[in-house]
């Protein structure tokens, strides 16, 4: 593509030749070949101003920075802010694929995954094609793949909004991570609804502080990064926001007065009962998803739906034909007779949630497994353990995804919450899945936490083969095997 088109609407200086063709883009002076374009971010631990020389030699003949390079003397753009940049070079060469959807981004520590399924539920149930982008990975149509992030790089990103144009997609769905909104991963996307979960506790290994994670989240209702939002009017967070946004926006929530809110909630043995009062048009949902924070992401997709004019009675099948989504609540009854939950849950208010919608159903004993990851914030950890405690009859504390730390030294931070002597500790996540089963009897409920249906533990930077779902079936099979070798002996 020719540099012109390239750098069209960016802000930015420039010097040397803009009529070049760029056939490659790149952040990494190693990846630049002939005719590229490397793009000096700027991080934590590495500046890209420092490698252009590099790029350069390698055969850049653009270099987007954010000063005048003197050393380097093939075509400069200069812009305030590269990552910015980043986002809307990508957008262009991909011909701004997000100007023929409509995009729903969803933000907020936790709720983002599920929310976004029961969009793209009621999207499907209307007869709509819908892609979906967040920590599961990208669907659309048949496909499906990992990107690792909950929202890509603005490569994979863009790259991934034209695929879904060329195939037909008119709708997507996308988790806004706070770690995207800080790079400016969606700089040049428009969204046509905001919306927004919760804020509590979480990456403060990144953010430092609260104050920084807020802001990060806040950042989606800037002017012009939103047509409309919808707010949780039951979170301090976002009765901040609605003080400051510009765009016409819905409130939702089950305790502070609201547009859109539940009453009459039951949770049935299989489902939860609520009656949703949507701008005031009153229905029943007899949903799937257990817990009264599920419940605050199906009025967070009710909201989003009736700004982009869904009927009550298309959001009310699509909430109710959604079964379950993979690694957020996801339970099975054991062999000898206890249920195994696995969620998620990786805070400490998602510990919490999952913790007490389990007190509230007809469980003897709660047996929670969980462990918090490495090289992530570590204030938490001490919180999850004095949370697991209270709400746990049980605990067993394992690693999650230890990373570069010593899974020994986690699992002491997490011990520092907690006083009973009613737990005990397992580095290895199986033995500690298999034990928290072997201990269980009838009637219990094994609460497995903190991956979800991630197919990885991160240990010293390598991505170790491991599923709690593949974890917990095998365990079954044995108590099967077993069970039977005990009546056949008998």
């Amino acid at each position: 593509m020719k540099l012109k088109k390239l750098i069209e609407n960016l802000n930015c200086k420039t010097t040397g030749n803009l009529d070049i063709e760029i056939e490659n883009i790149t952040t990494n002076s190693k990846n630049t070949t002939k005719n590229s374009m490397f793009i000096c971010l700027v991080g934590e631990n590495a500046d890209g101003h420092n490698y252009a020389k590099d790029a350069e030699k390698n055969g850049a003949t653009v270099i987007v920075c954010e000063r005048k390079l003197e050393n380097v003397f093939v075509t400069q753009i200069i812009v305030e802010n590269t990552r910015k940049a980043y986002s809307q070079i990508f957008s262009n060469f991909y011909f701004n694929p997000q100007n023929w959807l409509k995009t729903i981004a969803i933000t907020g520590t936790n709720g983002k995954t599920t929310t976004s399924f029961l969009i793209k539920s009621i999207l499907e149930g209307a007869g709509k094609r819908v892609g979906l982008i967040g920590t599961q990975g990208v669907f659309f149509g048949n496909q499906f793949f990992e990107t690792g992030l909950t929202t890509p790089d603005p490569e994979v990103l863009f790259k991934t909004l034209r695929e879904m144009v060329d195939s037909g997609i008119e709708y997507v769905v996308m988790e806004a991570s706070a770690h995207a909104l800080e790079l400016e991963k969606t700089e040049g996307i428009v969204f046509d609804v905001g919306v927004f979960t919760n804020f509590t506790q979480d990456h403060l290994d990144f953010f430092k502080t609260m104050e920084n994670y807020k802001q990060a989240k806040l950042k989606l209702f800037n002017y012009g990064k939103i047509k409309s939002a919808v707010l949780n009017f039951d979170d301090s967070v976002g009765l901040e926001i609605s003080e400051k946004i510009n765009v016409p926006f819905v409130s939702y929530g089950i305790y502070n007065p609201s547009d859109i809110f539940a009453v009459e909630i039951e949770r049935k043995t299989i489902k939860t009962e609520y009656v949703v009062n949507l701008l005031d048009n009153v229905f029943k949902v007899e949903s799937n998803l257990f817990g009264e924070f599920n419940v605050y992401n199906s009025l967070a997709a009710c909201g989003a739906m009736a700004i982009l004019g869904f009927s009550e009675n298309e959001i009310k099948r699509g909430l109710e034909s959604l079964v379950s989504v993979p690694g957020r609540f996801n339970s099975f009854r054991l062999y000898n007779g206890a249920t195994a939950v696995i969620d998620f849950a990786h805070t400490p208010d998602g510990l919490e949630q999952i913790l007490k919608t389990l007190k509230q159903m007809p469980f003897n004993r709660i047996i929670t497994v969980f462990g918090c990851a490495g090289n992530r914030d570590k204030g938490k950890r001490s919180q999850m353990g004095k949370i697991a405690e209270m709400f746990s009859d049980f605990v067993v504390i394992t690693s999650d995804n230890p990373c570069y730390e010593n899974p020994n030294l986690i699992i002491d931070d997490i011990e520092h919450g907690m006083k009973k002597t009613a737990h005990t500790s397992f580095v290895d996540r199986t033995s500690a899945v298999y034990h928290a089963i072997e201990i269980s009897q009838k009637g219990d409920v094994i609460a497995i936490l903190g991956k979800g249906a991630e197919t990885y533990q991160d240990i010293n930077g390598i991505k170790a083969p491991y599923n709690d779902f593949e974890t917990v079936n095998r365990k079954n099979e044995e108590l099967i095997v077993e069970s039977v070798a005990t009546r056949r002996k008998a």
